[in-house]
C-alpha cells in the first residue's frame, strides 16, 4: 500500500517498485491511495497527477476521496448519475480492477436516488471490474452511507485504506467470507473496513470531549484558528487505535452496502 507521496521525484521511485514487485510476484495486492488533496484544494505538488493516473492500471485496488476521484476522472461528483460515472471512467481509463472513492457528500435528493435515507450524509462508493480484457465492460457497483461528524480527525484516510488492505479478497476476517456478500466481495470488504473505522472514531470522540470537559465546539476547527490552538485540538482528537483493538479485530456492521 502506498499513501501521501509530496514530489513527483519520489512517486517516480514508487512506480518503479511496484513495477519490480510485480515481476516478483504478479499477484500482489496493492493498494494505492492516491492522496493528492481534499475539498477542492490540492496539498501535494502538481505534477504527480500524471505519475498517479500512470500507476492507476498497476494499482489492485484505489482508495481515492471524492476530490481525488475527480482529478483523475475529469469528472465533477456533483449527483448520483455523476458518482456511477467516475466510478466507471476509473475502469474505461485504467482498466483497474477495483475502486473505491471513500467519502463522498452529495445531497439528500441524490442520496435518496440511490436508495438511501436522508439521515446519512456521507457516501463510500466501490466498484469492481468483472469483464476480462477485451471484452465489453462488466461492473459491479455499490455504496455504503454514514452520518459525517462535526469535527476532523487526522488519518482517517490512511487507516481506512490500511483496513481495505488488510481484509481485501481473499485475506478478509471475521467471517463470513466475502464470497458470500450478494453484491461482491469488495462491498464486504469495505462495509468491514468502515465498521472498524466508526468504532475508532467513536472511541476517540468520546476520549476527546473527555478532555475537553464535555465542550464539543473545542474539537472542532474554527476559523483564525491559531497554532497552538490547532496544536492542541489535534492532540485532542488523535485517532485511539490501541484502544479500539476491538472494534477493529471484530467489527460489527451498522451501515449495509447497497448496490448501485
Amino acid at each position: 500500500m502506498t499513501g501521501y507521496v509530496p514530489g513527483a521525484e519520489a512517486l517516480l521511485v514508487v512506480a518503479r517498485t511496484v513495477d519490480r514487485l510485480r515481476t516478483i510476484n504478479p499477484s500482489l495486492t496493492y493498494i494505492l491511495d492516491p492522496v493528492m488533496g481534499d475539498d477542492g484544494r490540492i496539498y501535494v505538488s502538481e505534477s504527480v497527477i500524471p505519475i498517479y493516473k500512470s500507476l492507476m492500471p498497476k494499482a489492485t485496488c484505489a482508495t481515492p476521496n471524492y476530490f481525488e476521484a475527480e482529478l483523475l476522472t475529469d469528472v465533477k461528483i456533483i449527483s448520483a448519475a455523476s458518482l456511477l460515472l467516475a466510478l466507471r471512467t476509473f475502469h474505461e481509463r485504467y482498466r483497474i480492477l477495483h475502486i473505491i472513492i471513500s467519502a463522498v457528500s452529495l445531497p439528500s435528493s441524490e442520496l435518496a436516488l440511490l436508495g438511501f435515507p436522508p439521515s446519512q450524509s456521507l457516501l463510500c462508493a466501490g466498484s469492481s471490474l468483472l469483464s476480462p480484457p477485451g471484452a465489453p465492460l462488466s461492473t459491479v457497483a455499490f455504496g455504503i452511507a454514514f452520518p459525517e461528524l462535526a469535527e476532523h480527525y487526522e488519518g482517517v484516510g490512511d487507516v481506512f485504506s490500511s483496513l481495505i488492505l488488510a481484509r481485501f479478497p481473499p485475506v478478509v476476517a471475521p467471517p463470513p467470507s466475502p464470497s458470500d456478500h450478494p453484491i461482491s466481495p469488495l462491498a464486504r470488504t469495505a462495509e468491514l473496513a468502515i465498521a472498524s473505522l466508526q468504532g475508532v472514531l467513536g472511541h476517540t470522540r468520546t476520549h476527546a470531549l473527555m478532555l475537553a470537559k464535555g465542550r464539543p465546539e473545542a474539537i472542532v476547527a474554527r476559523e483564525g484558528e491559531g497554532a497552538e490552538e490547532r496544536v492542541r485540538r489535534l492532540r485532542m482528537v488523535e485517532l485511539r487505535l490501541v484502544q479500539s483493538q476491538k472494534e477493529i479485530l471484530d467489527p460489527v456492521v451498522s451501515f449495509p452496502a447497497v448496490r448501485l
